[in-house]
This record gives C-alpha cells, structure tokens and sequence, in this order.
C-alpha cells in the first residue's frame, strides 16, 4: 500500500480503505510495541499500542504522520548540512511544503524530499544492527519504514 505522509492517514488513504486497515493488528503476533526506523531519516519511531489493545495499521499511520510532522532540531541539521545534495533536497521539500502550509520552520517530513510516498515496512536485520544504539535495550519488533517518489 502507498500513502502520502504529508497528509494525515485519514486524508490520504482512500476512506474505504483506511476503515478496513485502520483497526486491524499491524503484525499477525499481537504486538504491543514496534520501533520504525528508515535509511530515508537518522530517529527511531516508538509506536506502543493503547492499554488493553495491539499495535494496529492505522497507529502505525498516523504516528508516522504525526513523527514527520515535528520541527527538525539543531542536531538533526546538522548531519544533513554537511552533505550538499540531501540538503538541496531538503531546501527543495521545505520549498515546496510552505507554499502549502506558511510554516517557516523545517519539518522532519522535509528530511523525505521528494519521496514522501509510504512504501511499507520490512525486515533489515543488518541495518537494525547498524542502527542500534549500543547499551540501549532492543525492541523485538524492529521494522525498516520504505519510502519512495509520489
């Protein structure tokens, strides 16, 4: 399935769709929590199911929606400051998105550039050790998010 971050899930997803998907369990173990993480962005997404419920598709959404929609901070600039192509990628993305919504300051949606297109998740046991931050606890539900071009 494809979906547009930009826009919340209830927006993006075509109606129908999204009541079929938006309740159903993410993964076939009931799982109450999973952590996203992404070539496409250096952060972790922590997503914990609400008490007494699972980790379903429609969390998934729109915590992402919701993840990508935070102002990019100092730090997280800075890695990508150094590298000139991302950062005319971004400066482009940032463009493009505040003649739509006025907001001045950068978004980690604009980290995406032109590949703001949710593709799924999968598995990527050699990049989720990559990725580990060493002496952190690791989460059994650790999936790769794929992002691709609209």
């Amino acid at each position: 399935m494809r979906y547009d971050v930009r826009m919340p899930p209830q927006e993006g997803i075509m109606s129908s769709t999204w009541q079929q998907i938006s309740r159903i369990p993410a993964l076939d173990t009931p799982t109450f929590k999973i952590l996203i993480i992404s070539k496409a962005f250096p952060w972790s997404i922590v997503i914990c199911a609400p008490v007494g419920s699972v980790v379903t598709c429609g969390t998934i959404f729109e915590e992402l929606h919701k993840q990508l929609q935070r102002h990019v901070e100092g730090p997280e600039w800075a890695m990508v400051a150094v590298d000139k192509t991302q950062k005319e990628a971004v400066e482009r993305a940032v463009k493009l998105r505040q003649e739509k919504d006025k907001i001045n300051r950068l978004k980690r949606i604009d980290w995406l550039g032109d590949k703001p297109m949710f593709e799924g998740l999968e598995r990527d046991m050699e990049f989720e050790k990559m990725r580990h931050l060493p002496g952190s606890m690791s989460v059994t539900e650790t999936w790769v998010v794929r992002f691709g071009k609209c």
